[in-house]
């Protein structure tokens, strides 16, 4: 040690890109001068018995595994969970995973204005989310289960504050500041559809409670500091089980509250993983419970593959062990001309109305009616210029489109 003060990330970047580009989006071999904080910690050995380092390291773009192969006895003392480091390395991709091949590391300097480069945030506005928020709650017609809502996560409510800047997991999916509020309301959204889709025999007002409420649990689950580790109450409980007894706390507020329609919302949120071996205390057993687990399971998963797209390039994704396989990666497709524009074709004359137009009126858009309009935050952000197409897959011959029922007649 020289005596000398840590740089703040700035001074370690020098003359690399500052901010830092996102690691995961790297290709094999680039090399990294970035700066991170330290979330898991582990020394290790190699087959020829020489110790290293196994490190998770995390900054505003999400955590990245990295590993000390020379030093590591060395550099140990000066590390632990939670501190920030200075690191020059390159990337590697092993086993189908990236990780960073650690060359040089030193602890660094960070001053609260510096906390946003390394704590991960949603991308969409958080007063847009909220306001959307806000939107949802409107729609609940039942008023017990509004107030319920307000007790639990208005502004003022008991998880209210937290609920909006929460991560809604460690890894794996929306694992950033604001990323419960994003999921929730993604949920939500997809509820909301599926209720109208299956028509009056599900009880919207329940569902969309349920939907709004099940992770509410994580705002006591998972810290909102550097690499979001899990509380300890987070540990002995899990979301579940808090969020069930923030719920329960609140609806002794709200004396309108039928018990049995609280019996019901509480099942939703005890049965919204599916399977006992999911952690699940419940398997669903109403039909807005089997509707929230699937609303759930399926915007979780998604948004895990779409960010692991977006952690690299090529045609196909990095292996994932948690799906099992990995991804095709789509290509992008160009926009459609704008209306108007000079290579835009114009219907003919004698083509058949009903192919350019739903029956609106001259200068009337086609709109959904109001049971057709999504809820706001449930996803509609999420559209993407991509798709597969024949350069992915190459040309697929005739009796392997017939395998798939899919050739067409002769």
């Amino acid at each position: 040690m020289t005596g000398r003060p840590s740089p703040a990330p700035r001074e370690w970047v020098g003359d690399a890109p500052f901010p830092w580009p996102p690691t995961r989006s790297l290709p094999d071999g680039a090399g990294v001068r970035a700066c991170f904080v330290v979330v898991e910690l582990q020394v290790a050995r190699t087959r020829n018995d020489q110790p290293y380092l196994r490190l998770t390291l995390s900054d505003r773009f999400g955590p990245v595994e990295a590993r000390v192969w020379n030093r590591a006895e060395e550099l140990l003392p000066t590390l632990h969970p939670g501190c920030y480091v200075g690191v020059q390395g390159r990337i590697e991709f092993f086993n189908g995973q990236l990780q960073l091949c650690v060359d040089g590391l030193q602890p660094i300097r960070v001053e609260p204005d510096d906390l946003a480069l390394f704590l991960p945030r949603s991308a969409r506005p958080q007063a847009a989310m909220e306001h959307d928020l806000e939107r949802v709650l409107e729609t609940i017609a039942d008023p017990a289960l509004q107030s319920l809502l307000q007790a639990c996560i208005g502004p003022d409510g008991a998880a209210g504050p937290g609920f909006r800047i929460a991560p809604a997991a460690k890894h794996n999916h929306h694992a950033y500041l604001g990323g419960l509020l994003e999921h929730t309301l993604s949920v939500a959204g997809l509820c909301d559809r599926l209720a109208v889709h299956y028509g009056p025999g599900i009880d919207r007002d329940l569902l969309l409670t349920a939907a709004l409420l099940h992770d509410v649990g994580k705002v006591r689950e998972i810290g909102t500091g550097a690499g979001f580790a899990y509380t300890d109450e987070g540990k002995l409980l899990g979301h579940i089980l808090l969020g069930l007894e923030i719920v329960t706390a609140a609806a002794r507020r709200v004396p309108a509250l039928d018990p049995g329609r609280l019996l019901l919302l509480q099942h939703l949120i005890a049965a919204h993983q599916g399977r006992y071996e999911w952690q699940s205390p419940r398997e669903p057993a109403t039909l807005e419970a089997l509707i929230l687990h699937y609303a759930d399971d399926l915007d979780a998963k998604l948004q895990q593959v779409r960010e692991l797209i977006a952690s690299g390039d090529g045609a196909w994704t990095a292996y994932d062990r948690s799906f099992r396989r990995e991804f095709l990666r789509p290509a992008p497709v160009a926009a459609p001309p704008a209306p108007g524009a000079p290579d835009a074709e114009e219907p003919s004359a004698d083509s058949n109305p009903d192919e350019h137009s739903s029956g609106a009126g001259p200068g009337q858009a086609d709109a959904p009616s109001s049971a057709q309009k999504p809820l706001a935050g449930g996803g509609g952000t999420h559209r993407s210029t991509r798709s597969h197409t024949a350069s992915n897959f190459h040309r697929l011959s005739e009796d392997t489109l017939d395998l798939f029922g899919a050739a067409q007649e002769p």
